[in-house]
């Protein structure tokens, strides 16, 4: 259930496949609030017949649970949704970085782009943290720097192409003190 390496969790798989033991990957997001709600997101990757039989248990604690497809899904979408994240921060630290050198204060701007169409989870655990993140590199810096690196390691395995989404995250771990 923890975000890591789906060539990692596929490699174990094999390792208990010879003692009888099935793996199915399922990373959450949601953090502390979806926690007590009962609401966290599970991504499922592997069999989707053990996945099911696994559903009561995450419906202890999640809603939605969503698989994903074949082993490793699970964590790479889970992957892609904090690069995703990332790079929202990376975007939301950049507006607000012209706002103020315009002459707008940082925190009145997070203020009101947190309540207009502009708002996302990133841009609001930046208004929580007064406009920086300062308060959430402590929290975070580490492990997005851990997956961002995983993404981009997994896009330079499949030659995929990077795109702006790392050019984004980059600007929120370098503001963290986490650079790639």
């Amino acid at each position: 259930m923890t975000t890591g390496d789906p060539n990692a969790t596929r490699a174990m798989a094999d390792d208990l496949k010879s003692a009888g033991i099935t793996l199915i990957d399922a990373p959450v997001s949601g953090g502390a609030p979806a926690v007590e709600d009962g609401k966290l997101l599970v991504m499922v990757g592997g069999d989707e017949d053990i996945s099911e039989r696994c559903r009561p248990v995450f419906a202890t604690y999640a809603d939605p649970i969503v698989h994903l497809g074949p082993l490793g899904s699970g964590q790479l979408t889970k992957i892609l949704n904090n690069l995703l994240f990332t790079a929202n921060l990376g975007s939301a630290l950049s507006a607000l970085d012209l706002g103020e050198s315009l002459g707008i204060p940082r925190v009145r701007l997070a203020e009101v782009l947190n309540g207009g169409s502009a708002t996302s989870k990133a841009l609001g655990s930046i208004a929580m943290f007064g406009g920086t993140v300062e308060g959430l590199a402590p929290i975070a810096g580490a492990l997005l720097q851990k997956d961002v690196r995983h993404a981009a390691n997994i896009a330079a395995n499949v030659a995929a192409p990077e795109g702006s989404v790392f050019t984004a995250a980059d600007t929120a771990l370098k503001s963290m003190d986490h650079p790639r």
